[in-house]
């Protein structure tokens, strides 16, 4: 991809050097530049582009922020071939604080401008592995040129909150199997969600014995005529089926990214299809909210394969960061290196 990206923006480099050493005798036959700090063999070097498309993706103790790359003609139509890298800020985040216009970011990363590129998508994205769960983060990203010009913070409101979830490796979700509720290992059927989320280290954590007094599982798997069902315990969880997500035959878990607020199944009892992500909404002892997703359903053998993840975060519907991101109404401050 790195070198996909290179050869694509090999021409607008070449092209801009010509252009660079016309405007090199141009300007250097009227004026000089007032200072060395912004310009490059007495020509203005112009600050990049903000970077678009910011937006971040939840994950298991980990943020993934991603931005369109800047390869195209600005405003003035002067191609940003000078950006160099980009630099990634995060903060803390309490709401109601993004409409501060004293706060202020950390740089928490880089990424140059050939590295963490996909040529078939045009994004970039950093990886930020120093966020917690259980707490929100908001990000911004600059762009920064070869003379060090640094662009301004970009515009979308971008919060986060990483969540407990399953296992990821290798890109792929790692299940947990839940058996049949009506068989001969029923006492894998169910399932609790705060249980998983706190006891990661094996990836059947959270399945527990729905028969147990008193019952702590969220939800319990069946099959009834030969088709699985989810059974949500009415005493605390209500479900809703979110629907198909899936991306060439693969489940995109990402799709679901908020929990609504209404919606939810009364009877607790929903069908179970592959590809689909189902919400759960946890009453008590406290407000929470989990989903899951089926990955595979097994007839012959009365067992479902089920992705989850669930909030830590009291009263926070948020599952994945939206992706129908919000400009900033205040320009924050950057926090110098």
């Amino acid at each position: 991809m790195k070198w996909a990206k290179e050869n694509r923006t090999n021409g607008i480099r070449r092209q801009s050097a010509v252009l660079a050493a016309v405007l090199v005798v141009v300007v250097a036959l009227l004026a000089g530049c007032e200072s060395d700090e912004d310009c490059l063999n007495c020509v203005a070097i112009p600050l990049p582009a903000v970077p678009t498309g910011v937006y971040s993706i939840s994950l298991d103790d980990l943020v993934i922020v991603q931005w369109y790359d800047i390869v195209y003609a600005d405003i003035n139509h002067n191609y940003n071939q000078s950006v160099e890298k980009y630099v990634i800020y995060r903060r803390p985040f309490v709401e109601g604080d993004q409409d501060n216009p004293d706060r202020s970011f950390d740089p928490i990363g880089e990424v140059a401008w050939d590295e963490n590129y996909d040529d078939f998508t045009g994004l970039h994205w950093f990886n930020d592995f120093g966020v917690q769960n259980g707490f929100r983060y908001e990000y911004a990203v600059t762009a920064v040129n070869y003379v060090e010009g640094e662009s301004a913070l970009s515009f979308e409101l971008v919060l986060d909150a990483p969540l407990p979830m399953s296992p990821y490796v290798n890109g792929n979700y790692i299940p947990v199997t839940l058996h049949d509720g009506n068989g001969a290992q029923s006492s894998l059927s169910g399932f609790d969600f705060s249980a998983a989320a706190s006891n990661q280290g094996d990836i059947n954590e959270g399945r527990v014995d729905p028969a147990t007094i008193p019952p702590t599982y969220d939800i319990e798997i069946f099959f009834e005529n030969g088709f699985p069902y989810v059974m949500a315990n009415l005493s605390w969880v209500v479900l809703q089926d979110f629907g198909v997500f899936t991306i060439n035959g693969q489940i995109n878990f990402e799709g679901v990214s908020w929990a609504p607020a209404d919606g939810y199944s009364q009877t607790g009892k929903i069908e179970l299809v592959n590809g689909h992500i189902y919400v759960v909404e946890i009453q008590a002892p406290e407000l929470h909210y989990a989903k899951f997703g089926v990955t595979g359903t097994y007839r012959d053998v009365g067992t479902v394969d089920i992705i989850w993840a669930y909030q830590t975060i009291p009263e926070l519907p948020e599952l994945k960061a939206p992706d129908d991101l919000e400009p900033r109404e205040t320009k924050p401050q950057i926090v110098s290196f």
